[in-house]
């Protein structure tokens, strides 16, 4: 990346204007000088006017020599002092020159002439404050050459009567000198500023184009992750659409925290017309969680496709989530195999909240806790893969849920709760299949809340008076 050329210093900003003013400065007292050398022509013809502006312009010359040196030369390629030496040189030849004025005038001129003479250089000072002043020790050269000057020319050309211009120095200069120095103070306190901000306004701007790579970077990096969860989210559809989702009483639902959900949910058909269920909840949310539920699908369909008992494919699935998850990963799952004639079904519950049994007509539930540690922990000697077997009657209800059904939370951070689902499931106005209503509420209970865990649940009634619709979700 491009670095910024790096501002001038502070000093290098003083010295530049320092340059500047004094040029603007220098035309401006040339300017003068020939006004001058009029006026005092006018009055008294002869070649000491027209001298003393030859001097006073050769003068002026050598610092415009000095300005196009130094305008034309990087401005590192000297020290400081190289310049300010040399300016402060010519700033004596021309206060030499401006305090030579009064040897101008003749003793017979005009009385406005003579203070004409010894006013001017005064002027000349004080005008230079504002070019000058940016270095006070270079103003107190011009302004000691010229002063000195003045007061030794008037002395010499006026005699006693030229001792009222060294007072006025006396009286005057301190004030001079002290004006320039403040005014000095100010203009550098004024370019430390400005140059801060340069400074500033450099660092934000390298600030910003850092940011704006690291932005771009972010962006692909973006790309490349909607793309890989795209390619994920595509499988994962794939997967869970595995099975058959219409099997007569059975009925799911899974809401997803994210894109790509944790919690897996399938169906499937056996060869002698049984049901079997998986719901298994894994480990986290998102892509990690959902990697493990590839292997756990391709066994749970292959093995129920065979028709194999529960404890079976429990143990298969222990075994190989076992080989295959990092340690800290595993599944808390439910095992479900109905009967064909929906009289019995075999539970297996490791680490997911009590299978709830609704039996028609009875208060409460008979419940099918967990019994076993979740699939993936332990190796399959220490397994418990042994199924429970319950026995159903006609208008029995059986749910199987993951966690975050009971602990899906609203904007005040309460929880649907155990208590609230065991007693909405209880109430006598719901038709059946309930899992449509039981969405409902819980939508309603969650409204816009962002979701805090996926969601699943699986429904079974035992035996459906007429063909089971798609699945809730």
């Amino acid at each position: 990346m491009q670095k910024n050329k790096p501002t001038e210093t502070t000093e290098q900003d003083r010295l530049r204007l320092l340059f500047k003013q004094a040029q603007s400065a220098s035309i401006a007292a040339a300017v003068g000088a020939i006004a001058c050398t009029l006026v005092i022509y006018r009055e008294q013809p002869g070649a000491a006017p027209l001298i003393w502006l030859a001097v006073l312009m050769a003068a002026t010359a050598l610092r415009f020599v000095l300005y196009h040196r130094f305008f034309a030369t990087d401005i590192q390629h000297h020290p400081q002092q190289y310049w300010l030496r040399r300016h402060a040189a010519t700033a004596v030849l021309v206060g030499l020159s401006w305090g030579a004025l009064p040897l101008v005038v003749n003793a017979d001129s005009p009385a406005y002439i003579h203070e004409l003479a010894t006013l001017v250089p005064g002027f000349v000072v004080m005008a230079a404050i504002t070019s000058y002043g940016i270095y006070p020790p270079q103003f107190l050269v011009l302004l000691c050459s010229t002063g000195l000057t003045t007061i030794a020319t008037s002395v010499y050309a006026e005699g006693w009567a030229g001792v009222t211009v060294a007072i006025l120095f006396a009286v005057f200069a301190p004030v001079l000198a002290l004006t320039a120095k403040r005014y000095g103070d100010s203009l550098a306190q004024s370019i430390e500023a400005r140059s801060q901000a340069a400074e500033l306004v450099q660092e934000l701007t390298a600030t910003n184009s850092d940011l704006m790579h690291q932005n771009a970077l972010l962006e692909q990096q973006r790309d490349l992750i909607e793309q890989e969860e795209a390619l994920a989210q595509h499988v994962f559809r794939q997967l869970i659409l595995g099975g058959d989702h219409r099997l007569p009483g059975v009925h799911t639902w899974n809401q997803s925290m994210g894109t790509l959900s944790g919690d897996l949910t399938q169906t499937a058909r056996g060869p002698a017309g049984q049901a079997y269920v998986f719901l298994g909840d894994f480990t986290g949310h998102g892509l990690p969680a959902a990697l493990g539920a590839l292997p756990a699908s391709s066994v749970f369909l292959a093995m129920a496709g065979k028709g194999l008992p529960v404890d079976v494919i429990a143990r298969e699935l222990n075994n190989k989530l076992r080989q295959l998850l990092p340690i800290g990963y595993f599944c808390c799952a439910v095992l479900l195999e109905l009967s064909a004639d929906r009289r019995s079904i075999h539970v297996w519950n490791g680490g997911l909240p009590p299978v709830l049994i609704k039996r028609r007509g009875q208060p409460g539930y008979e419940k099918v806790a967990s019994h076993s540690l979740p699939l993936g922990v332990v190796g399959n000697d220490e397994f418990e893969a042994t199924a429970q077997r319950r026995h159903l009657h006609a208008g029995d209800l059986l749910y199987a849920y993951s966690d975050g059904l009971t602990e899906a939370e609203n904007f005040d951070g309460e929880m649907w709760g155990i208590d609230r689902l065991e007693a909405f499931l209880q109430r006598a106005d719901l038709p059946t299949p309930r899992l449509p209503s039981l969405i409902d509420a819980v939508l309603e209970h969650v409204n816009l809340a962002p979701p805090s865990d996926d969601i699943s649940v699986v429904e079974i009634e035992a035996t459906p008076k007429v063909a089971s619709r798609a699945d809730a979700a």
